[in-house]
């Protein structure tokens, strides 16, 4: 019987999930309008959209299967990609958009989003989910029993 996927892992699916499409989002809506964005000007060029996008993309996919097959390595990265994801979305905001989107609601949902993460970490079943791969791939053997 397979074992169950435990809900922090869940959770950290879905979040890297919808990262990876709004990445892909991001990439194909600025391929194409890439001359309406040049035309009126766009605060953030094109290029700069398409990069961002495809490698948000790129690394969202990279990491959906490090999760899916158990890599130890992927609970350390979900924590690096989030913290980048949200330094480059404050970073666009405060640069490059204008005054009137709303500031509270923003603050709010990176709080909500920081939180989610963090207690999807800790969940003892999730801990668990990336160490007990490790264990069972890298059976301990000792050289010295015969």
């Amino acid at each position: 019987m397979p074992l169950r996927r435990p809900f922090g892992v869940t959770l950290l699916l879905w979040m890297v999930l919808i990262l990876s499409i709004w990445g892909a989002t991001r990439f194909v809506a600025a391929l194409r309008a890439w001359e309406l964005l040049f035309e009126f000007g766009s605060s953030l060029s094109p290029l700069y959209l398409s990069i961002t996008g495809a490698v948000w993309a790129a690394a969202g996919s990279v990491l959906l299967f490090g999760i899916w097959t158990r890599k130890t390595w992927a609970r350390r990265v979900v924590i690096m990609s989030l913290t980048v994801w949200l330094i480059e979305y404050w970073l666009e905001r405060i640069l490059f958009q204008s005054s009137r989107a709303n500031l509270p609601f923003a603050i709010a949902c990176s709080i909500f989003i920081i939180i989610l993460l963090w207690t999807a970490l800790i969940f003892p079943g999730t801990k668990s989910f990336f160490t007990r791969s490790e264990e069972h791939e890298q059976p301990f053997e000792n050289p010295y029993s015969e």
